[in-house]
């Protein structure tokens, strides 16, 4: 992760998600996120889109991105 990269931390359903949020230039960001089960990654998304406005945008899509993968996956 590079210094310009913001990482957040939620739960859902058991799963542990990461996500990570870049500024690629102003008003373009990029989120990433990795989704966690009993210590080992079982998904791992490397970009859900780079067209968000803002940064929260980004992170938003990233949950909802991984939330819905959870839920038809467990």
């Amino acid at each position: 992760m590079d210094s310009g990269t913001t990482e957040y931390k939620a739960e859902y359903k058991g799963y542990v998600i990461h996500v990570f949020c870049r500024t690629i230039k102003a008003g373009l960001h990029m989120a990433s996120c990795a989704i966690w089960e009993d210590g080992a990654i079982v998904q791992d998304a490397r970009a859900i889109g780079s067209q968000h406005a803002t940064p929260d945008e980004a992170k938003a899509a990233a949950y909802a991105w991984a939330r819905k993968w959870i839920d038809g996956n467990s």
